[in-house]
Protein backbone atom coordinates (compact mmCIF):
# COMPACT_ATOMS: atom_id res chain seq x y z
CA UNK A 1 0.00 0.00 0.00
CA UNK A 2 1.44 3.40 -0.89
CA UNK A 3 1.53 6.45 1.34
CA UNK A 4 -1.40 8.24 -0.38
CA UNK A 5 -3.66 5.20 -0.04
CA UNK A 6 -2.75 4.84 3.63
CA UNK A 7 -3.44 8.52 4.33
CA UNK A 8 -6.79 8.36 2.52
CA UNK A 9 -7.78 5.24 4.47
CA UNK A 10 -6.87 6.91 7.78
CA UNK A 11 -8.87 10.01 6.85
CA UNK A 12 -11.96 7.88 6.14
CA UNK A 13 -11.61 6.09 9.49
CA UNK A 14 -11.15 9.41 11.31
CA UNK A 15 -14.18 11.07 9.69
CA UNK A 16 -16.29 7.93 10.20
CA UNK A 17 -15.34 7.91 13.86
CA UNK A 18 -16.34 11.55 14.25
CA UNK A 19 -19.70 11.07 12.53
CA UNK A 20 -20.53 7.84 14.35
CA UNK A 21 -19.57 9.40 17.68
CA UNK A 22 -22.03 12.26 17.16
CA UNK A 23 -19.32 14.90 16.59
CA UNK A 24 -20.96 16.54 13.60
CA UNK A 25 -21.72 20.16 12.81
CA UNK A 26 -24.35 21.23 15.32
CA UNK A 27 -25.73 18.75 17.79
CA UNK A 28 -27.40 15.44 17.12
CA UNK A 29 -30.38 14.16 19.02
CA UNK A 30 -31.58 10.67 19.80
CA UNK A 31 -33.14 9.58 23.08
CA UNK A 32 -33.79 11.22 25.36
CA UNK A 33 -34.86 14.15 23.18
CA UNK A 34 -33.91 17.70 24.21
CA UNK A 35 -36.25 19.48 26.66
CA UNK A 36 -39.38 20.66 24.82
CA UNK A 37 -38.97 18.04 22.07
CA UNK A 38 -40.44 14.59 21.43
CA UNK A 39 -39.09 11.58 19.51
CA UNK A 40 -41.27 9.61 17.09
CA UNK A 41 -40.20 6.17 15.82
CA UNK A 42 -43.69 5.26 14.49
CA UNK A 43 -42.53 5.03 10.86
CA UNK A 44 -40.12 2.13 10.26
CA UNK A 45 -36.50 3.08 9.54
CA UNK A 46 -36.83 6.73 10.50
CA UNK A 47 -36.76 9.07 13.51
CA UNK A 48 -38.51 12.42 13.76
CA UNK A 49 -37.96 14.87 16.59
CA UNK A 50 -40.54 17.62 16.97
CA UNK A 51 -39.73 20.68 19.08
CA UNK A 52 -41.75 23.54 20.54
CA UNK A 53 -40.69 27.10 19.62
CA UNK A 54 -37.41 27.90 21.36
CA UNK A 55 -36.64 24.23 22.13
CA UNK A 56 -34.05 22.08 20.38
CA UNK A 57 -32.46 24.99 18.53
CA UNK A 58 -29.53 23.70 16.46
CA UNK A 59 -30.36 20.05 17.13
CA UNK A 60 -30.54 17.34 14.46
CA UNK A 61 -32.34 14.01 14.54
CA UNK A 62 -30.01 11.11 13.80
CA UNK A 63 -30.55 7.41 13.27
CA UNK A 64 -28.05 4.56 13.07
CA UNK A 65 -28.89 2.20 10.20
CA UNK A 66 -27.39 -1.08 9.01
CA UNK A 67 -27.14 -1.88 5.30
CA UNK A 68 -27.57 -5.31 3.70
CA UNK A 69 -23.82 -5.96 4.05
CA UNK A 70 -23.93 -5.25 7.79
CA UNK A 71 -22.19 -1.87 7.59
CA UNK A 72 -23.56 0.76 9.98
CA UNK A 73 -24.39 4.27 8.73
CA UNK A 74 -25.52 7.38 10.59
CA UNK A 75 -28.25 9.40 8.88
CA UNK A 76 -28.74 12.98 10.05
CA UNK A 77 -31.81 15.19 9.64
CA UNK A 78 -32.11 18.94 9.10
CA UNK A 79 -31.49 21.47 11.88
CA UNK A 80 -34.28 22.58 14.22
CA UNK A 81 -34.55 26.37 14.16
CA UNK A 82 -35.41 28.98 16.81
CA UNK A 83 -39.11 28.70 15.95
CA UNK A 84 -39.13 24.98 16.76
CA UNK A 85 -40.26 22.50 14.16
CA UNK A 86 -38.98 19.06 13.30
CA UNK A 87 -35.96 17.15 12.12
CA UNK A 88 -36.28 13.77 10.41
CA UNK A 89 -33.51 11.22 9.83
CA UNK A 90 -34.31 8.38 7.43
CA UNK A 91 -32.39 5.19 6.66
CA UNK A 92 -31.44 4.80 2.99
CA UNK A 93 -33.18 2.27 0.74
CA UNK A 94 -32.15 -1.24 1.81
CA UNK A 95 -31.04 -0.14 5.28
CA UNK A 96 -32.72 -0.97 8.59
CA UNK A 97 -32.72 1.09 11.76
CA UNK A 98 -32.48 2.17 14.40
CA UNK A 99 -29.70 -0.20 15.43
Amino acid sequence: MNRNTTCAALAVVYVSTLVCSGFVAGSASADPPPAGCTSDYAVPNQLTITCEPGAGVGQHAYIRCRDIGGVMHTRIGTTVGANGGWSRAVCATGERGPV
